[in-house]
């Protein structure tokens, strides 16, 4: 029976699950370390931190939507997410320096 599965599928299938356990491990602990530093900078610091982390889970999510729609689509989306989540860390970060 293994040697009927496709060995990309189940490899790509292997690194969005560890990448995807990766984000949410960082994401749990920025919420952790969101409620110990309440209010400030710090605490805008660590939202923007937690929103661009959540982006790059939603582009890696994307990959798991190859069977479905197929790898055009899905590797728009996630070209998309990382774009986003990358232009809200590059303007978060500008906004910061101008204080």
């Amino acid at each position: 029976m293994l040697g009927s599965v496709d060995i990309n599928n189940l490899m790509l299938t292997l690194f969005v699950l560890i990448t995807v356990s990766i984000y949410i491990l960082i994401i749990i602990i920025f919420m952790n370390a969101r409620r110990k530093y309440h209010g400030g900078i710090i605490e805008k610091v660590i939202n923007m931190i937690i929103s661009t982390i959540g982006f790059m889970l939603v582009a890696d999510i994307a990959f798991l939507l190859i069977p479905i729609y197929g790898f055009d689509i899905s590797y728009q989306v996630n070209v998309i997410a990382k774009i986003i989540a990358i232009t809200l860390l590059g303007v978060g970060g500008l906004k910061f320096l101008k204080r």
